[in-house]
């Protein structure tokens, strides 16, 4: 699945590896990367949103700068004793005609194409299962204020024009990930401006802000997550061993520490966590398989009509 990428996707994997064999400080613009893109288009996004199952998970819709709630405008119809949950699109509709903005989650599972680049990308990371998000503006109204991700972005726009305000890079961090003031961004390192085919590269902890200054704009960002173990994992993993083999009672603190960092620092610890890197990354290239059937079904071919495929 992976090999037979579109062209299109090639010359965006290939820009991606660039970057990750020679990370910018704070970003890479290649501008003109893809010629009239067409792997995911406003039609396509379209045709999703038109899916009548769509559920409240997957679709964000924003107006003035506030999230649009979907509580009142979820319906479901009990079937067989489950809620099965779809979204009314009225308000999907009256949103994107008052000029607001919107975000599709899943693109990579709703889209078998994308979902084979992620499994290339995924694979070329020591630990990742990465995302992929729609964003669809329009002028005046953004998804998202300013902030900075805790995990490197590649991006591409698809349609329309969006202006990208990028600050000095920050230290990445998981907490505190909220909306920035233009005070709290810092010093700004330059203006971008993407237009359709324009990829862009920014490493985890640059804040920006953007600014859709056509009639709308559409890209795709795509979040390489990283799933390396964390100090939450580790830390977890370290206390169980404390826990199984912990101190003697009422010794100062600092032997506990002491003991703590053995700990870590032992042949076996590092093969733990070694393990628990191995299992992680071979549970994400299966689900990756597992999307790409999920994607597809083909099952009902032989009973359909000639004249019907």
């Amino acid at each position: 699945m992976a090999d037979n990428l579109p062209t299109e996707l090639k010359k965006l994997f290939k820009f991606y590896i660039e970057q990750r064999n020679n990370p910018p400080e704070a970003f890479t613009h290649a501008a003109g990367l893809i010629s009239s893109p067409s792997f995911f288009t406003v039609a396509k996004l379209q045709q999703h949103l038109g899916n009548p199952l769509l559920s409240p998970n997957w679709v964000q819709l924003h107006f003035n700068g506030e999230m649009i709630p979907l509580d009142t405008h979820t319906l479901w119809k009990t079937v067989q004793g489950r809620d099965l949950q779809f979204i009314d699109k009225e308000i999907v509709e009256d949103c994107i005609h008052r000029g607001g903005a919107l975000v599709l989650e899943g693109i990579d599972i709703l889209e078998p194409a994308i979902n084979a680049f992620m499994q290339k990308v995924d694979a070329s990371m020591p630990c990742a299962l990465s995302n992929c998000v729609a964003f669809f503006s329009q002028k005046g109204n953004e998804a998202y204020a300013g902030h900075r991700d805790s995990d490197d972005v590649l991006v591409i726009q698809l349609s329309g024009e969006k202006l990208w305000h990028i600050f000095k890079p920050q230290q990445r961090r998981y907490f505190n990930n909220t909306s920035l003031t233009r005070t709290q961004m810092g010093e700004q390192l330059a203006e971008v401006v993407m237009r359709p085919g324009d990829a862009l590269f920014m490493p985890a902890g640059v804040p920006h802000i953007v600014k859709t200054i056509g009639d709308h704009s559409l890209h795709l960002a795509f979040d390489l997550i990283d799933r390396t173990p964390n100090v939450e994992s580790m830390n977890e993993a370290a206390c169980n061993r404390y826990n199984n083999g912990s101190e003697n009672p009422h010794v100062p603190p600092s032997k506990v520490i002491d003991h703590y960092i053995r700990i870590l620092q032992s042949p076996g610890f590092q093969q733990e966590i070694a393990g628990m890197t191995e299992q992680t990354r071979t549970a994400a290239a299966q689900f990756r398989e597992r999307i790409g059937r999920a994607s597809v079904s083909r099952a009902l071919s032989k009973f359909i009509p000639r004249e019907q495929k």
